[in-house]
């Protein structure tokens, strides 16, 4: 073999040696990428130049529209926000100012509140409030802070860290307690950054405690990460469910319980009746007086349920029965009664279940 021939093997083999090596630092360099993209999520640094709103056990709300907080601290939702969050069946009336009478129904109250008025009713009763409906580029805007009492929440902002918490005080809510000082983590490791130090005797909140290692877990400030499972104990119930339809209006007895029926022969035209908010309104607070009357000159009532039962077959606008029904039913549940529907075929059944206490 001549020396030119050696040469040049040697040659080739130094450059594939070169090459290959150069491939395997590529290679490692692109894992160590790989893995800092893939682990950089767990060390991100929060940013509260962003609002967080955190409602109930959802710590990643999507809003339709900004949430307006106003310098008096008042937290402003959307007109649809307010509908996909609380009331679907939102909806208003021209007032003759021509302004926006909005009405909102929730389990046992009503609510009507008008466009750039400082004030509300509820369930018919005048309560002055701070915020009021307002129109911003088009958009309207309601005082969800002011209308708590309405729909059974607790609302909180904290200005410092920029978060929104708002409790559905009609769900579960189950408490733990930090058994020794720890870490509240921002991922299920513990590589993760830390958010805030946890110390021994602190209550949170449990959101999820399907991970057999870690809970996930919001605190007093509504800072929302990890803890591991071991170092939580005492998980309480710290507020039952209360949903109102399932729990105080689910023990009717139709047969030695007191019903008080109305039927087409209890009102002429009844479509005139239900045509308008004031007319409903008017109907609903008449047949919850019949009821109250009923029950105070008969002591025997008393030990007993009470039972509006509602028995209409003619009528015209459909739309406007069901909202008569809602707001009735309102009435009706405020004041310890049962609301008790026929359902017929003009009627959607789905919907009736939906409204009524009891369907007959």
């Amino acid at each position: 073999m001549s020396k030119k021939s050696s040469k040049r093997r040697m040659k080739l083999k130094f450059k594939k040696d070169s090459l290959l090596g150069k491939l395997i630092i590529v290679f490692i360099l692109l894992i160590i990428v790989l893995n800092v993209l893939r682990y950089a999520a767990y060390f991100k640094k929060e940013d509260n130049s962003q609002l967080s709103v955190i409602i109930q056990n959802d710590t990643n709300v999507e809003m339709q529209h900004d949430v307006y907080i106003d310098e008096n601290k008042i937290v402003y939702f959307s007109e649809d926000d307010m509908r996909n969050l609380f009331d679907k069946e939102l909806y208003y009336e021209k007032d003759e100012d021509n302004l926006r009478r909005y009405i909102s129904i929730s389990q046992s109250k009503i609510l009507e509140i008008t466009e750039e008025k400082n004030h509300m009713y509820i369930n018919g009763t005048f309560t002055k409030i701070k915020g009021k409906v307002i129109n911003r580029d088009g958009i309207y805007y309601f005082p969800i802070s002011e209308l708590a009492d309405v729909y059974n929440l607790e609302v909180d902002y904290l200005s410092d860290t920029n978060k929104l918490n708002i409790e559905k005080l009609s769900e579960e809510k189950v408490t733990a307690i930090v058994n020794r000082d720890t870490e509240l983590k921002y991922k299920m490791t513990a590589i993760s950054r830390n958010i805030e130090k946890l110390s021994q005797g602190d209550t949170v909140t449990v959101l999820d405690s399907s991970d057999k290692k870690w809970i996930k877990v919001k605190t007093k400030d509504y800072q929302v990460g990890y803890v591991k499972k071991s170092k939580l104990l005492d998980f309480t119930k710290a507020r039952n469910d209360l949903e109102l339809a399932n729990a105080e209006f689910s023990n009717f007895d139709l047969k030695n319980d007191v019903v008080i029926e109305i039927n087409d022969e209890s009102y002429e035209n009844f479509d005139e009746k239900i045509s308008t908010y004031e007319n409903r309104t008017e109907l609903a607070k008449e047949l919850t007086s019949k009821v109250s009357k009923e029950i105070s000159t008969n002591a025997e009532l008393n030990s007993k349920n009470i039972g509006l039962k509602m028995n209409i077959t003619s009528i015209s606008n459909i739309d406007n029965y069901y909202r008569f029904l809602k707001e009735l039913k309102a009435y009706v549940n405020a004041n310890g009664c049962f609301l008790i529907v026929v359902n017929n075929s003009n009627l959607n059944n789905d919907i009736v279940k939906d409204i009524a206490n009891i369907v007959v």
